[in-house]
């Protein structure tokens, strides 16, 4: 009887060294899955057609990353409907960092513009921000106006006779000008283009008369080469490449601040390490002297952020241009 009690005592103590063994190393073991990513090919989804700037940005960072994880890292393009069918794509994805999304401002709005779809602001977690362009209001060359106040006067002299170019419906592009148009208190009508190439073209041609664009490398040449007519820049300081186009502030409008942003994005329940891990990859990607140049030469101020600082962002981001496109009863057209 006494033999069967020790042997029965020795199991338990077995069976109970074992359980602790394995409660003890759980966390170990979660720890060394994230240390470990990754151990396959990582995919940055662009929601966008290739030759865009957040292609441009996936196709610059994804070989850093892939150099720093040992891993090759896949750009892959999903456009159509205003980025939604690349951001519900990676909604949907299984939530172990292998499928990332690069995207931008038009995210923050797409709950707001289209009533019906299953994306929300919590549908995707915020890893990182990588960049941002300031926006400049422009005109084609035949207006006459010398400044902002002077062109702010010409159209509200002329209530709905002049136009604006957006790349769509719901577009940032379209948002940018709505902004424009309630800080001015003005009235221009709405021509929806295909593409913000296509909205930039129809402003050089003449099609257009206002234009609310990117500050990129090719609208500056525009600029430069009297294409455009640049009247201000909504940030808080001029630009280097345009010194002498004064900011909004400076121009009379000192509530249009705008700006076009790029960031990183997983989908909604990814592992906070694993989240931390791919935003200090990002970060030391962004610091990179080559990546600097490249970005600086695309006229893109990088801001490397916390996952928590870009999630904060985002939100008011949304709430934002929310309120916005109630306001002005904006609907995409996607």
């Amino acid at each position: 009887m006494f033999t069967i009690i020790t042997r029965q005592l020795r199991v338990a103590s077995v069976l109970l060294a074992t359980s602790l063994s394995l409660f003890q190393t759980t966390p170990a073991a979660a720890a060394g899955a994230v240390g470990g990513f990754p151990d396959k090919p990582v995919s940055i989804i662009v929601p966008t057609t290739p030759g865009g700037t957040a292609d441009i940005l996936a196709r610059l960072i994804g070989p850093k990353l892939a150099e720093k994880w040992k891993q090759p890292v896949v750009v892959e393009n999903k456009p159509g409907a205003g980025t939604l069918i690349g951001s519900e794509f990676v909604a949907r994805a299984k939530p172990d960092g292998y499928t990332l999304m690069l995207s931008f401002n038009e995210l923050a709005t797409l709950p707001a513009l289209n009533k019906d779809v299953k994306l929300n602001v919590d549908s995707l977690t915020r890893v990182g921000q990588i960049g941002s362009l300031p926006v400049l209001v422009l005109t084609n060359p035949k207006i006459t106006s010398n400044n902002l106040q002077e062109l702010i006067a010409l159209f509200k002299a002329n209530p709905g006779k002049y136009t604006y170019s957006s790349n769509g419906a719901g577009s940032s592009l379209q948002l940018f000008t709505e902004l424009f148009k309630r800080e001015a208190g003005v009235d221009v009508l709405h021509i929806p283009y295909r593409g913000a190439l296509e909205a930039s073209m129809a402003a050089i041609a003449g099609e257009v008369d206002l234009l609310v664009q990117f500050a990129s490398g090719n609208v500056l040449n525009h600029v430069k080469a009297g294409k455009l007519k640049a009247y201000a820049v909504a940030s808080d300081k001029r630009l280097e490449g345009l010194p002498d186009v004064p900011t909004a502030a400076e121009a009379g409008l000192p509530g249009l601040r705008l700006q076009a942003w790029y960031g990183l994005f997983a989908p909604a329940g990814t592992p906070d390490a694993l989240v931390q891990k791919i935003n200090k990859d990002l970060n030391d990607a962004l610091a990179l002297p080559d990546i600097q140049e490249r970005l600086k030469g695309i006229n893109l101020q990088p801001t490397p952020s916390t996952p928590a600082d870009f999630d904060r962002f985002f939100r008011a981001e949304s709430e934002r241009w929310a309120a916005l496109i109630k306001a002005a009863g904006i609907q995409s057209n996607q």
